[in-house]
């Protein structure tokens, strides 16, 4: 009886029969209705000139920013342009980025991250945080590799004392703050500028982000990953919920679980799991309530390159039930891409690397696309 209750029950919560819950090869997000403060926020800034803030957050599929840039690029195509948005100089920290910022930086920097020494500082919603010495600087550009229009007129900086001044700009420039961040506005748009740190009271500035924005309606995309993170690791960030709610964040999406399925079966705990994922989205919502969440599944993948990882079936069906139990929509990569081992054909394809767990820039780009089509399914009854 347990075996026919829980299909019954999807049933009646899903809307649809037991047998379409788990379609095969289909572009879908589940409990879509979930999305509604987002598609609503959406549909608006036509109307009144607003913008839409939507943070993605995950790992190494995250952070080199071809899927999450895909899905920017096409929703900045249709609703509008509303800046970069977030943008991190990993390089200082020892790691890699998004290629059409670059950075460069000048002096010595300490860096910590929530993977390892996450004790000896405080860390934000990218998960790392860079120090400078005193005679240090960095300098941001957004023109030389840009793929879409990134200059800026307004820069905050999320830091967590003092912060940095520009240098060598184009007409002037104004310092205020914004919640607990200080903010820069500029009188001309700049797409190179450098920073020295400025430091108040003696206090070195702690960088952890920068969010970079123009004068125009839109959307503003934020996407943020650490290389090998899982869940339970980015529960250290420690300003985590404080930065959500300073990007007035309108929808989160949530891309983890690759780096936390990838364990023999004996040693995965499902259970354990999903109270780190209850955890996460408590936290989302604790500064921001009615923030719309969507969780991804994690992608095929194979576990040391030889076995199909078991273990990415069950940590899928959490999601699933969490949709039910917290009021979240999922996004089925698993299944969009074809289900067990599809990765193998996507390997044949060139869209995966040998190492069957990450993709070719070609397959990233075709997983941006996948989620803009699949968020687009519900947008037009807010038109």
């Amino acid at each position: 009886m347990k075996k026919a209750f829980v299909p019954i029950l999807l049933f009646f919560l899903f809307g649809f029969s037991p047998r379409e819950f788990v379609p095969s090869n289909q572009n879908a997000i589940y409990n879509i209705a979930a999305l509604h403060s987002f598609y609503t926020q959406l549909s608006a800034i036509q109307k009144d000139t607003s913008r839409v803030s939507i943070v993605h957050i995950g790992d190494s599929h995250i952070q080199s920013d071809f899927f999450s840039g895909e899905v920017r690029k096409k929703m900045q195509h249709t609703f509008g342009n509303a800046g970069r948005g977030f943008v991190f100089p990993y390089e200082i920290a020892g790691s890699g980025g998004a290629l059409d910022v670059l950075f460069s930086h000048t002096g010595s920097w300490q860096a910590c991250q929530i993977k390892k020494n996450y004790a000896d500082c405080t860390t934000g919603l990218a998960g790392f945080t860079v120090i400078p010495s005193e005679n240090s600087s960095f300098t941001i550009d957004v023109a030389t590799k840009a793929q879409t229009e990134a200059s800026f007129t307004k820069i905050t900086f999320l830091d967590t004392s003092s912060s940095f001044l520009p240098q060598n700009i184009s007409g002037h420039f104004f310092l205020h703050k914004e919640q607990e961040n200080r903010v820069i506005l500029f009188e001309k748009s700049q797409d190179r500028v450098t920073f020295v740190p400025a430091p108040t009271n003696g206090n070195i500035p702690a960088l952890q982000g920068l969010v970079l924005e123009n004068d125009h309606p839109g959307i503003l995309y934020h996407a943020l990953g650490i290389n090998g993170s899982t869940v339970a690791q980015y529960l250290r960030s420690t300003r985590f919920e404080n930065q959500i709610a300073a990007l007035n964040t309108s929808l989160v999406i949530v891309s983890f679980g690759t780096n936390d399925s990838y364990s023999s079966t004996s040693s995965f705990c499902a259970s354990c799991l999903t109270d780190d994922y209850r955890n996460l989205i408590a936290r989302i919502r604790r500064l921001n309530p009615n923030v719309a969440i969507l969780l991804t599944t994690p992608p095929d993948h194979h576990y040391r390159r030889k076995y199909h990882n078991k273990n990415v079936a069950p940590l899928r069906q959490a999601m699933l039930q969490l949709a039910i139990e917290l009021d979240v929509a999922v996004w089925d990569l698993y299944e969009a891409m074809g289900g067990k081992n599809s990765i193998l054909q996507w390997k044949k394809e060139n869209l995966a690397h040998a190492d069957l767990i990450h993709f070719t820039i070609p397959g990233y780009i075709k997983q941006g696309d996948m989620l803009y089509q699949a968020l687009m399914q519900g947008y037009p009854k807010y038109e």
